[in-house]
């Protein structure tokens, strides 16, 4: 499965402004698990392109080691938060439980100037760990 494209959130942030961004890797424990996983993907990113603070998101999910990367940017940390907890990502979290294996999740800034967020600069960060 290709990675779904960067796709623009609602917030639109000012030049100079310094994003909060996430980047997350998460490894499902299943194969079985995998069509419910990619039910949830579509979902939350319908809600990710309405949700306040988004700046932008990608996915890219690596099937053969049923292991999903996702990569955002948001106008701060308040706003991720927000939505982490709510809405269609709170019913997945309760779904999901149990079936994530040992996730990796890295919080750090990056300014207007670096969106698009990269696939190679998202793998540096979470390496790093």
């Amino acid at each position: 499965m290709p990675a779904l494209p960067w796709t623009a959130g609602v917030h639109k942030p000012a030049d100079g402004d310094q994003l909060h961004v996430l980047t997350s890797r998460l490894p499902l424990t299943n194969y079985i698990d995998v069509p419910r996983f990619l039910y949830w993907t579509m979902r939350i990113r319908t809600q990710l392109v309405s949700a306040p603070g988004c700046v932008g998101f990608a996915l890219d999910a690596k099937l053969i080691s049923k292991t999903f990367w996702t990569l955002s940017a948001w106008s701060d940390k308040a706003a991720m938060d927000q939505f982490a907890h709510s809405g269609t990502h709170a019913k997945m979290l309760a779904d999901m439980a149990g079936r994530i294996g040992d996730p990796s999740f890295v919080e750090s800034s990056a300014s207007t100037a670096d969106i698009p967020l990269s696939w190679a600069d998202a793998r540096v960060r979470i390496s790093a760990l």
